[in-house]
């Protein structure tokens, strides 16, 4: 019970992909007919895209899953080196068992460089026994070509009332004393995130804390990072570099430096300043690495 809930929950089979029904209905035929096109999921965070992936790979894989599936986060393994390597080599090595095709997920590749994206293009026209499940927030920050060589699926944000629905099946599993009204305040706290509402829950159940209360907690290293950008910036870098390291996306800390701003008294002036900063961090995002992007945010509301 102390493994993560975004793990513990995941759905296995797609028929537990919720809030998805075009792209279910689409893999269930799939699935019958035993083949898929590369896909490029692409949507807003925490909506299921990997999760998806990985529902593909158990259904088409099976046990041989754990040789014949490669996953790799563009956002960090962003070099062309990745694809000519080790993409390549995955692709060219013969499956340990008999699978009609291996799977690459390449997770959220608009971090991944445009020389890169357009030699992964090359790999997919030269290895016919290979499918590629490509995530994306941005679908315009992936080369046409790539786009093109794909069957494109935009996931929807999740329902408020389907989030709600599957959180209280959860709590009901585990025999937790919280009530719809809670649930409902994890889901509206989350913002459409469904994997921070699940986080969140987790959080507030184990704390014994009501969700407003440890949202508000949450935000405090945040608010302290916004206050020591002019009078100790290396404190703030040093707090948004060990968020980077702990795989926190800069779309998640954006996300949470927006809602400490806001909670912040700070002058109109001083608060349209920070706010244009996390905008422009998220946007640039796109092609700056998340280390060197942090130290730019700091750098750049530093007098």
């Amino acid at each position: 019970m102390n493994m993560n809930w975004t793990e513990q929950y995941r759905p296995n089979v797609i028929e537990e992909v919720i809030g998805q029904p075009k792209l279910v209905a689409d893999a269930e035929s799939w699935i019958k007919r035993g083949d898929m096109p590369n896909v490029l999921l692409y949507g807003r965070p925490g909506i299921g895209k990997t999760t998806v992936a990985h529902v593909l790979g158990n259904h088409f894989l099976g046990d041989a899953k754990r040789d014949d599936f490669l996953e790799i986060n563009a956002s960090q393994d962003r070099g062309l080196e990745t694809v000519r390597q080790t993409i390549s080599n995955f692709c060219s090595n013969k499956s340990y068992v008999d699978s009609k095709f291996k799977i690459v997920l390449l997770d959220e590749i608009e971090g991944m460089t445009r020389d890169s994206q357009r030699a992964l293009k090359r790999t997919m026209e030269r290895y016919q026994n290979v499918r590629f499940v490509i995530t994306a927030n941005d679908p315009y920050a992936i080369d046409s070509a790539l786009r093109s060589r794909c069957a494109n699926y935009l996931l929807e944000p999740i329902p408020a009332e389907v989030q709600v629905e599957r959180l209280s099946r959860i709590v009901e599993s585990i025999g937790a004393d919280f009530d719809d009204t809670l649930v409902r305040e994890v889901v509206d706290i989350s913002g459409g995130d469904f994997r921070r509402a699940i986080n969140e829950l987790q959080a507030c159940i184990f704390s014994g804390k009501s969700p407003k209360n440890l949202n508000s907690e949450g935000l405090v290293p945040y608010v302290r990072c916004i206050e020591n950008i002019e009078s100790k910036p290396k404190e703030a870098v040093a707090f948004l570099e060990r968020l980077v390291l702990s795989g926190h996306s800069v779309t998640d800390i954006c996300a949470k430096l927006l809602q400490a701003v806001t909670s912040m008294d700070l002058d109109n002036t001083q608060s349209f300043k920070v706010v244009a900063s996390v905008g422009e961090m998220e946007w640039r995002s796109r092609s700056v690495t998340p280390k060197v992007l942090v130290n730019w945010f700091v750098a750049n509301l530093v007098k």
